[in-house]
């Protein structure tokens, strides 16, 4: 198989997703401002540090995958250690697990929690192609990786009928 250009190589899905998160999150502000939706009501403090740890959450967990999977290895290995070992997107995975969440908290509207849980239907739907190029240049190895671990979770349990390896 033809290697993919070195723009879907190196980021994959990023740029996409991260142009639907961001139109998602402009529509959720427009909303926002032209509604009288109550708000979290939560102390600034609060909001401050559930920021802080969404980041530094965010900022480890892309650095550890990033010392797992180089650049110049992007889309050439199939890297099953580190944070990959637990699931197939942790780069992908940090924002929509840590970066966005906190965020949402740190804005106090229940808008914005809403666009941070959208936000995972959207990004299974766009590294769908990016898993298919994956399953092509890997094959049934990629087959065997997927099958046990998450695209942003971690799999705890084991679907009836396979076996961890």
């Amino acid at each position: 198989m033809e290697e993919p250009g070195a723009w879907r190589r190196i980021f994959g899905s990023g740029p996409l997703g991260t142009l639907v998160s961001v139109a998602l999150l402009a529509a959720a502000m427009v909303i926002q401002a032209r509604t009288d939706l109550p708000s979290l009501g939560l102390p600034m403090g609060i909001r401050i540090a559930v920021l802080a740890v969404g980041l530094l959450a965010t900022v480890a967990l892309v650095a550890w995958s990033v010392r797992s999977l180089p650049v110049d290895a992007r889309g050439r290995t199939l890297c099953t250690e580190g944070p990959f070992a637990l699931m197939r997107h942790p780069l992908y995975a940090a924002f929509l697990l840590f970066l966005c969440p906190a965020l949402a908290v740190f804005l106090d509207e229940w808008i914005f929690l809403l666009w941070a849980a959208l936000l995972f239907p959207l990004w299974h739907l766009v590294v769908a192609s990016e898993e298919r190029l994956m399953a092509e240049r890997f094959g049934p190895e990629w087959d065997r990786y997927a099958a046990r671990t998450g695209r942003f979770f971690p799999r705890l349990v084991q679907h009836a009928g396979r076996r961890r390896t």
